[in-house]
C-alpha cells in the first residue's frame, strides 16, 4: 500500500497555486479513505482501541524519523511557531475523541453513511462558532445550516435508535471533530504544519499508550503490515490536508475533499460489498452543498 513520502513534499508553498493544492486536497481524501478502509478491515477483528493506538504510534514513528533527518536547529524552529502548547494539545485531544468515535463507527457502519455524517462537521463548526468564538452569522448562513442538517436526517433515514445505538457513533464523530477545527482556528493557525503534526499526534499517542495495554489482543502475522500501514496513511493525508490549506483558500479546497464520496462507495463496494441507498445520495448532497456554500460565505 504505497504512500507518497512526507520528506517529498514541500514545506512552504505560495498560497496562489491552487491546481497544487487541489493535488494535495484530493490526495489527501483518497488516503484518508485507504486509511479509514484499513481501520474498518482491522476492527473487525481487533479492539478499535488498539487499532487507534497503531495509528497513532506509527503517525509518530514516521514524523520523529522526519524530524531527526531535518536536524536539531530546523526541528526547534519548527516547534517554535507554536504559540499555545495547551492549545496545541486540547486539538490532538480533541482529534483523538474524534478519531475513537470514528473507529467506533466503521466498525458497525458502512464507510459511506459515517461519511456523510461527518459532512455536517462544517455546519455544527458555523453554530458552534457563535458562542466560542463570538463570529456571527447570517440568515443565509443559517439557512444553509437547517438545509444541511436536513440532509442528515435523509441519509440516515428511519433509524430505531434503541434498537442500533451505533448510528449515534458519527455524531460524536462530527461534533469532535467541529471543536477540533475551531480549536484549529484559535491555537493552529499560525503554526508550522509540521508542528501541528508533530503535537495532534503526540497527545493521541500518549494517552492511547496508556489504555491499550488493558484491550490488547495479540495481532497475526499476516496483519502486521496493515498495523504498520495506517500511521504511515494517517501522517501523510494529515499533512496532504495542511498543505492543501496552505496553497489556496478553504473555500477552493473544500469541495474537493467531498470526493471522499466516490472513494467510500468504491472501497465499500469492493471490500465490503456495502451497496448505498439512494436517500443516503440525496442527503449527501443537501449536506456538501450547504458545506460548500458555508466555505465560500466564510472565505
Amino acid at each position: 500500500m504505497a504512500t507518497p513520502p512526507i520528506r517529498a513534499l514541500p514545506l512552504s508553498v505560495p498560497a496562489d497555486r491552487p491546481l497544487l493544492g487541489i493535488a494535495f486536497m484530493v490526495g489527501a481524501g483518497l488516503l484518508f479513505t485507504v486509511l479509514d478502509t484499513s481501520v474498518k478491515w482491522l476492527t473487525q477483528s481487533y479492539p478499535p482501541i488498539q487499532v487507534l493506538w497503531a495509528r497513532y504510534a506509527g503517525h509518530m514513528l514516521v514524523l520523529g524519523v522526519y524530524l531527526l533527518m531535518i536536524g536539531w536547529p530546523r526541528c526547534r524552529a519548527i516547534m517554535a511557531s507554536v504559540e499555545s502548547l495547551s492549545g496545541q494539545f486540547l486539538r490532538g485531544l480533541l482529534l483523538l475523541a474524534a478519531s475513537g468515535f470514528a473507529f467506533l463507527a466503521f466498525r458497525e457502519l458502512p464507510l459511506l453513511q459515517v461519511y456523510v455524517i461527518n459532512f455536517s462537521a462544517p455546519l455544527l463548526v458555523t453554530l458552534l462558532a457563535i458562542p466560542l468564538l463570538k463570529e456571527r452569522v447570517t440568515l443565509a448562513m443559517g439557512l444553509a445550516v437547517v438545509t444541511g442538517f436536513i440532509g442528515v436526517l435523509i441519509a440516515i433515514g428511519p433509524v430505531d435508535w434503541r434498537a442500533q445505538p451505533a448510528a449515534l457513533l458519527p455524531f460524536g464523530m462530527a461534533f469532535c471533530f467541529a471543536l477540533y477545527q475551531l480549536a484549529t482556528r484559535r491555537f493552529g493557525r499560525n503554526a508550522h504544519p509540521l508542528a501541528s503534526l508533530f503535537y495532534t499526534g503526540l497527545a493521541g499517542a500518549l494517552v492511547c499508550s496508556l489504555v491499550v495495554p488493558f484491550f490488547w489482543t495479540p495481532i497475526a502475522m499476516g496483519d502486521i503490515p496493515l498495523f504498520l500501514a495506517i500511521g504511515t496513511l494517517g501522517a501523510a493525508s494529515q499533512l496532504g490536508l495542511i498543505m492543501a490549506m496552505r496553497c489556496a483558500p478553504a473555500s477552493l479546497m473544500s469541495p474537493f475533499l467531498y470526493l471522499q464520496i466516490v472513494w467510500a462507495t468504491i472501497s465499500g463496494y469492493l471490500v465490503f460489498g456495502d451497496v448505498p441507498l439512494l436517500e443516503t445520495y440525496l442527503g449527501a448532497i443537501l449536506i456538501i452543498g450547504a458545506g460548500i456554500f458555508l466555505a465560500t460565505r466564510r472565505h
